[in-house]
């Protein structure tokens, strides 16, 4: 590739010339983002029980990250290349990506640069054109073995559905105020309650939430911010709420009698991380007329097992 003026190269070289120069060596990040990173690193920070951090000023930084709401613009175009590529049914160029995605040139190219560096993206130099690349095998193995972990667990969530004429499903804490499913076994029946797996929920809410919240090591203020933005069929005050959550810590199960959606009523247990903190909840929901606090104890007790069977899998989870 021939050199610009000043030593420079521009994103018109991808689809002109061969492949992308190899980036900064690894190990020796420049002098700027090093200063940067030290300067990100010399307030007093303190471990969250869920094995987080907290940052100055007591705010769980991952907290105030999703308060921002204020995405990294560069990490998102970046899984957005990866996913037209891997849905690509043929290698595309750089014109392809940018103008499809609505993106940069320049910004587009150098995300490229990097991801063919990593290998997760091939860059063929005689035809210009990229595709995905090996390296995002390493991704898949890691995320199989957690899908093959969690899915041990399937067979026993089957049968506490089958037993108790309920859905049982299983939710995973992905962020501080956001969990999702998982995992779903239907019960019998005529009439089932059907959820969708991969489907996001706030952290707070339904019984999953009430299992979560004693351990989350979240602040009161911090709560009753999530809990302002709840939707529920029947609300309830967040004083109402917290003595549920009080009571759910004393018993271990969570209950929503309706409370989220009407005509349904949930149990939940936590599952929690080696550090105490909640890294999942398994929730068990029927109709409420099959609903009663006896019951309700009993399919606490079924859901149980299963956070226990989880329990040799959490290290990967």
């Amino acid at each position: 590739m021939q050199a610009k003026p000043g030593g420079t190269e521009t994103a018109a070289d991808a689809d002109a010339g061969d492949a992308p120069k190899a980036p900064r060596p690894r190990g020796r990040p420049p002098k700027d983002a090093a200063k940067q990173a030290a300067r990100a690193q010399s307030g007093p920070s303190a471990r969250l029980a869920d094995g987080g951090t907290k940052a100055q000023g007591g705010v769980d930084a991952e907290t105030a990250a999703d308060a921002a709401g204020k995405p990294v613009g560069a990490v998102l175009n970046c899984i957005r290349i990866l996913k037209l590529l891997s849905h690509a049914a043929a290698p595309v160029s750089l014109t392809h990506i940018v103008q499809e995605l609505g993106m940069n040139t320049s910004t587009g190219f150098n995300i490229l640069r990097t991801l063919v560096q990593e290998d997760y993206v091939r860059f063929d130099p005689q035809t210009k054109v990229y595709a995905i690349g090996l390296g995002v095998m390493d991704l898949v193995r890691g995320a199989a073995t957690v899908a093959s972990d969690i899915n041990l667990v399937r067979p026993l969530m089957e049968r506490v559905a089958r037993d108790h004429g309920v859905t049982v499903t299983l939710w995973r804490r992905i962020s501080a105020d956001r969990m999702m499913l998982v995992l779903e076994a239907l019960g019998t029946g005529n009439m089932r309650i059907k959820m969708d797996v991969g489907q996001r929920l706030p952290l707070t809410i339904g019984a999953a939430g009430r299992a979560m919240v004693p351990h989350a090591g979240l602040t009161e203020a911090e709560l009753r911010r999530q809990f302002a933005a709840l939707r529920w069929d029947r609300p309830l005050s967040f004083e109402a709420f917290m003595a549920e959550v009080e009571e759910t810590a004393r018993r271990g199960w969570a209950l929503d009698n309706g409370n989220y959606a009407l005509g349904t009523a949930s149990v939940a247990v936590p599952i929690l991380n080696p550090q105490g903190g909640p890294l999942m909840a398994c929730t068990a929901t029927m109709f409420l007329s099959q609903f009663d606090e006896a019951r309700a104890a009993r399919i606490a007790g079924a859901l149980g097992e299963v956070a226990r069977a989880l329990a040799p899998a959490l290290p990967h989870l």
